[in-house]
């Protein structure tokens, strides 16, 4: 088949930290290896996750795990399409009994669709008006609900313009969206699996050719906008998408640059911002918050962890605690989150529960004076002047994470570094003292 969003598979081997943010439970997933690939919140206690085959394998997992307690427990189970050749696009519960399933086909001989489950997970029924049955070209990659009755969900382009249908009575009947309702999609352009946000009435989903798709009426209409991402599902350009409300979004690359967005995804503008950024997903804290988590591997060493930001992603903070986690983060308040993990066993790992207060940690621990740095003229052509407390080093990686120039200083609380020989572009900057490093982004002209 064509075009799953890529995952990752489980690496392992990190050093153990002080300080302790998470705590990993078992989501009882039976097979080893099997990560989270979607965290959906109904409350603050009740969250439904689906899990995928994190080995590398590329085996389809239909399955399904929930939490009644905020993911301290979970139960799992089976999400039953009655085909081994579907695989498991998106999941959208809105109770702890109540959920829809979009699953697509892993060869021509089946059909995908939309199953509804009223009795938690134990039974699936499919719901036939969303037929997706426009021979091979079908593909069904999403389905959200706002409510019991209200919802929306989308598939590639078949019939020479993108499926999507919509429904005002719990899917009892589906209706495909008409042509003229939706721009004509590109060239060899689809959509993807679970690629889509949501806020209020208004939902978007990313294509590979880089665009958004959005809607403000539930899905009954549609605008496309180009984005800076050239294929959102990449594994090496890809990019992971939040909103924080029907206008405001932040959009993180897989080569760890950053945009926003402050008209609704219509135009985008890259940022430079402060501190450990990382390549996988991005969420904001629910609330209209401005506050921000991202998971994923960190530019300089590589290593998984979390970083938080409270200033809409301007300046991120590692929280220096190594988490497995790259594929999905969710947080329904301050202190309601959950990231990605592995199965170790059927009682041991899946998934990260947050255990402590967002709202006192970027109280406390926002980048402290003695760490603090700043970097300046930035753009620059050549000198870059640093300036903080007892800075003892500074050095210099391209976006590639390569070394390309390394300084070392006493105790100075003022340093220059000459870049006028590198190459123009995006460098990250790790600046060291006796209190820990900051990484800042610089861009030579």
């Amino acid at each position: 088949m064509k075009k799953l969003l890529l995952l990752p598979i489980m690496v392992l081997g990190y050093s153990a930290q002080a300080q302790v943010y998470w705590e990993e439970e078992s989501t009882g997933f039976a097979t080893a290896s099997t990560g989270v690939n979607e965290i959906r919140y109904v409350n603050e206690a009740d969250v439904w996750v689906t899990g995928y085959d994190g080995s590398g394998g590329a085996a389809q997992f239909r399955v399904w795990a929930k939490s009644g307690d905020a993911g301290n427990t979970w139960t799992n189970g089976a999400i039953n399409v009655g085909s081994t050749n579907l695989g498991i696009g998106s999941l959208s519960p809105i109770s702890s009994s109540t959920a829809w399933t979009a699953a697509f086909p892993n060869t021509p001989t089946v059909q995908g669709g939309i199953w509804k489950t009223a009795d938690g997970g134990a039974t699936w029924t499919k719901q036939a008006s969303a037929s997706f049955n426009t021979g091979t070209d079908s593909f069904t990659n999403f389905v959200h609900m706002w409510d019991a009755n209200v919802g929306v969900c989308g598939g590639d382009p078949a019939g020479g313009y993108f499926e999507l249908y919509t429904t005002s009575n719990g899917g009892v009947t589906w209706t495909r969206v008409p042509s003229s309702n939706i721009p004509v999609p590109l060239t060899g352009e689809y959509g993807y699996t679970r690629i889509y946000e949501t806020a209020g009435s208004r939902i978007w989903f990313g294509t590979n050719k880089g665009r958004i798709f959005r809607s403000d009426n539930n899905g009954l209409n549609w605008e496309a906008f180009q984005t800076p991402c050239q294929d959102f599902g990449d594994a090496d350009l890809g990019a992971a998408f939040s909103f924080d409300d029907m206008d405001k979004g932040i959009m993180v690359f897989r080569d760890w640059s950053q945009y926003r967005s402050v008209d609704g995804g219509q135009n985008w503008t890259m940022d430079l911002p402060e501190g450990t950024i990382r390549s996988g997903d991005v969420t904001y804290v629910g609330g209209e918050t401005g506050v921000l988590v991202n998971i994923g591997e960190d530019l300089i060493d590589g290593n998984r962890g979390a970083s938080i930001s409270g200033d809409d992603g301007l300046t991120w903070i590692d929280l220096g605690e190594a988490i497995d986690a790259v594929s999905a983060v969710e947080f329904f308040d301050f202190s309601h989150g959950l990231a990605s993990g592995f199965t170790a066993s059927a009682v041991e790992g899946g998934i990260y529960r947050w255990i402590n207060d967002l709202r006192e940690l970027l109280g406390t621990q926002n980048f402290q004076e003695t760490k603090a740095f700043t970097a300046s003229p930035n753009p620059t052509s050549g000198d870059l002047n640093i300036n903080g407390k007892n800075i003892s080093s500074v050095a210099i990686f391209d976006i590639l994470g390569k070394q390309v120039a390394n300084y070392n200083f006493g105790s100075v609380n003022a340093a220059t570094v000459n870049m006028g020989s590198l190459n123009a572009g995006v460098y990250m900057v790790k600046v060291s003292n006796n209190e820990g490093t900051s990484t800042l982004k610089v861009v030579k002209q």
